[in-house]
């Protein structure tokens, strides 16, 4: 029984600390643009154990002024298409945009924004509509807006079932479904999405946690005095 109690206890602490990685990645991702939330819902199974599963929080973060011309955040609950190195599709809310060698517009790690966007050599400025079309003006029209593409936005019918595969991209599978064009979220020029990471709320987790993890590691060495008188009262 004792051996039990100890084993338990000692199964709760680790499942403990495992929540508490969790809250650190949160943490250390504060400042990672669209940056999603992790959270652990924990419950007790009927032997008394911590069991849980790691939920995301989809909602929106707060949107950021830079006033860099290739920073688009997406306002609402979209997700942008980005085609990999090796043609795959994966999505992102991360906007901080940059020009490859051959013009196309990229992410940071160099993956393709939608299809292909390719912005003239000659380009004076460049702005995106809030419904994701791009337009130019050059340097031989600098008056004349001239469209070279559109940010097409999609949304999931569970976008928490994404996989994130890594670097702020995100891949659907049968959990998230299938992508769905997305005409109610919006494109903003200029700005960035914050991560979506409540700082307070992830201390208050870490004392609950910790004093969850002190309570559980008590329960072991009380058990574990226990066994001990016990073996000195047989000998």
């Amino acid at each position: 029984m004792i051996d039990h109690i100890m084993k338990l206890a000692a199964t709760n602490a680790n499942k403990q600390f495992e929540v508490l990685e969790q809250i650190s990645i949160n943490v250390a991702n504060i400042n990672t643009t669209g940056y999603k939330t992790k959270r652990f819902e924990q419950y007790l199974t009927p032997d008394g154990r911590l069991d849980g599963s790691v939920r995301v929080d989809t909602a929106q973060g707060n949107l950021m002024l830079t006033n860099n011309k290739f920073d688009f955040a997406v306002d609402g609950f979209g997700y942008i298409p980005v085609t990999q190195p090796d043609g795959t599709v994966a999505y992102t809310r991360d906007g901080s945009f940059t020009l490859n060698s051959q013009g196309y517009l990229t992410t940071q790690r160099g993956d393709i924004i939608g299809d292909g966007v390719k912005v003239p050599i000659d380009y004076k400025d460049i702005k995106i509509w809030p419904d994701g079309s791009i337009k130019v003006r050059t340097v031989n029209k600098p008056d004349e807006d001239t469209m070279i593409g559109k940010l097409s936005l999609v949304r999931f019918p569970n976008p928490e079932g994404l996989k994130n595969i890594g670097y702020n991209k995100l891949v659907a599978n049968d959990q998230s479904g299938e992508p769905i064009e997305d005409t109610d979220s919006k494109v903003k020029q200029g700005m960035l999405e914050r991560a979506n990471v409540f700082v307070p709320g992830q201390i208050d987790s870490i004392l609950r946690l910790n004093a969850g993890v002190i309570a559980n590691m008590r329960v072991v060495k009380f058990s574990d005095d226990l066994f001990r008188q016990a073996v000195n009262l047989k000998q």
